[in-house]
C-alpha cells in the first residue's frame, strides 16, 4: 500500500498543459478514431438475376452479399446453390478482399492507443522520474519516430486495401457476373442493384495519415527533452575569429 500512496502522490498534471503531453492526449483519441472508423463498417451489396433462358416468363431473383472486418471478400458467397437454373448448382465466393491490410492498420491503432496510455500515466504520476532518467526521453523519442513509419506503412496499405474493396464489389467491374453460368446463359442477365458505401473507410484513410502527420510533429518536442538537445543547449557559442583560451597548466 505504501508503493501505491508513493505513486499517486506523484500525480502531476502539469505535463498535460505542455505539448508533450496535450499532443499525446490529442494522439490517444485520433488513434482511437482510426481503427473505429475501420472496424464499425459493413459493406453490403445485392444483385439481381433475370432468368428468362428457355421460358416464357422472366423470373426475377435477389441476392444480397455482405463483409464486415477484416474485410475476406473471398469467403463471402450469394447464400445459394443456384440463381437460375435449379439443376445446375453454383455457389461462388467474391473474388478477392483485404484483410491484411485491414488487420495490420488497426494493430497499428490498437499498438498506438496502448502505448499512448502508458505514456501519459508515466508523464502524469512519474515526470520526475520521466525527466531525471535520459533512458526514458530517449526511449519516448525513439519509439514516437517508429510510431510515425508504421502509421505511415500501415495507412497506405489500407489506402490501397480500400482501393481494393472498391474494385472487387463493383461485380460487374472486377468480372464477378462472369464467372457465375447462370449470367452468361442468353435471355439471363445479372445487375448489381446496391453498391457498399465507403465513406467511413475513406474517413479512417484521413484519421491514418492525420496520425502520421501528429506524431512526426510532436518528435520535436520530445527532441527537446532528451539529452541530445540538452548538450546543445548548454554548449557555449562561438563567436567568429574568437579562440578558445589556452589551459593554464598547460603552460
Amino acid at each position: 500500500m505504501a508503493g501505491v500512496g508513493q505513486v499517486f502522490s506523484g500525480f502531476n498534471i502539469e505535463p498535460l498543459k505542455e505539448p508533450r503531453g496535450f499532443i499525446k492526449v490529442l494522439q490517444w483519441i485520433l488513434s482511437i478514431f482510426a481503427f473505429a472508423t475501420t472496424t464499425s463498417v459493413t459493406l453490403s451489396m445485392r444483385f439481381q438475376a433475370k432468368c428468362g433462358a428457355n421460358t416464357n416468363t422472366t423470373i426475377t431473383r435477389n441476392f444480397a452479399l455482405s463483409s464486415s472486418y477484416p474485410f475476406a471478400l473471398e469467403d463471402v458467397g450469394y447464400g445459394s446453390n443456384y440463381i437460375c437454373n435449379n439443376s445446375a448448382p453454383q455457389s461462388l465466393n467474391l473474388i478477392q478482399g483485404s484483410q491484411s491490410p485491414s488487420q495490420f492498420y488497426v494493430f497499428v491503432g490498437v499498438i498506438v492507443f496502448l502505448y499512448c496510455l502508458a505514456a501519459l500515466v508515466l508523464y502524469i504520476f512519474c515526470d520526475e522520474f520521466y525527466r531525471k532518467h535520459n533512458a526514458c526521453t530517449i526511449a519516448d523519442f525513439i519509439v514516437s519516430g517508429v510510431m510515425v513509419a508504421l502509421w505511415l506503412i500501415g495507412s497506405s496499405a489500407w489506402a490501397q486495401g480500400v482501393t481494393d474493396l472498391k474494385y472487387y464489389t463493383n461485380l460487374e467491374e472486377c468480372g464477378y457476373f462472369n464467372q457465375l453460368k447462370d449470367c452468361k446463359v442468353a435471355g439471363n442477365s445479372c445487375t448489381q442493384t446496391q453498391s457498399p458505401n465507403f465513406a467511413s473507410l475513406n474517413v479512417s484513410i484521413i484519421f491514418g495519415f492525420l496520425n502520421m502527420c501528429v506524431w512526426a510533429g510532436n518528435m520535436w518536442f520530445l527532441f527537446k527533452e532528451t539529452p541530445w538537445h540538452k548538450v546543445q543547449q548548454t554548449k557555449p557559442p562561438t563567436m567568429p575569429g574568437q579562440e578558445t583560451p589556452a589551459d593554464p597548466q598547460r603552460i
